[in-house]
């Protein structure tokens, strides 16, 4: 199952239960009690996602590991290519 796959069953199942209340298809006191705050959950919800979406690029970005044997690698490897363009009559300008 892809990731894309479960995040479309919890939106079913939610939406699907939503529905049921805001169309008065489940009657409890309850929910009779609380329904501007049924009505307005799926707010809530875009909202609370938004922001842990938004705090976990904040803290990935924040927490983003330097590769340092990497870059000198690749620069060893630019040096290289360089050298074998002059070789081969290319004019780089560095």
């Amino acid at each position: 199952m892809t990731k894309l796959f479960e995040w479309f069953m919890a939106a079913a199942c939610f939406l699907s239960v939503y529905f049921a209340i805001i169309l008065r298809q489940v009657k409890h006191d309850v929910l009779e009690q609380y329904m501007l705050e049924i009505q307005l959950s799926p707010i809530f919800l875009v909202l609370i996602f938004g922001l842990y979406s938004a705090t976990v690029v904040l803290y990935r970005t924040f927490t983003f590991n330097n590769c340092e044997e990497a870059a000198k690698e690749l620069m060893e490897q630019i040096k290289e290519a360089k050298a074998d363009l002059r070789r081969k009559g290319l004019v780089l300008s560095d």
